[in-house]
């Protein structure tokens, strides 16, 4: 009786897990190294919601740089991007994002990349 209550249990817990939008890939890269960052681009592992997620880009002394809205890309509900107006100069940024996904779980996080000369 305990192994089909422990084993309900991990099948709840699995499927909450699973139910969380988790970053897969971030262009620029986690402590990535740059000469030039045009774009920000999250891709996530479930679709999300555009009007309930976000990215913020900042310095590392946490100044927010300011750029438009983070949108999800059109070819890819997955992936959330934001398009900056000028080139970054030389120095440590960090990302903050917030992601909703579809069935209502939030998710975030932050990594920091360097853009060099």
């Amino acid at each position: 009786m305990r192994r089909i209550v422990w084993g309900g249990l991990l099948a709840l817990a699995s499927s909450a897990a699973g139910a969380h939008a988790h970053l897969e890939k971030a262009l620029p890269a986690a402590d990535a190294k740059a000469a030039v960052v045009e774009d920000i681009r999250l891709a996530f592992s479930e679709e999300i919601e555009p009007k309930l997620s976000s990215i913020r880009l900042e310095t590392i002394e946490e100044r927010t740089v300011t750029e438009p809205g983070a949108e999800v890309d059109a070819a890819d509900p997955k992936v959330l991007a934001v398009h900056l107006f000028e080139k970054l100069p030389p120095g440590n940024y960090r990302v903050r994002w917030a992601v909703v996904a579809k069935d209502g779980h939030r998710s975030s996080g932050t990594y920091a990349f360097l853009v060099s000369r």
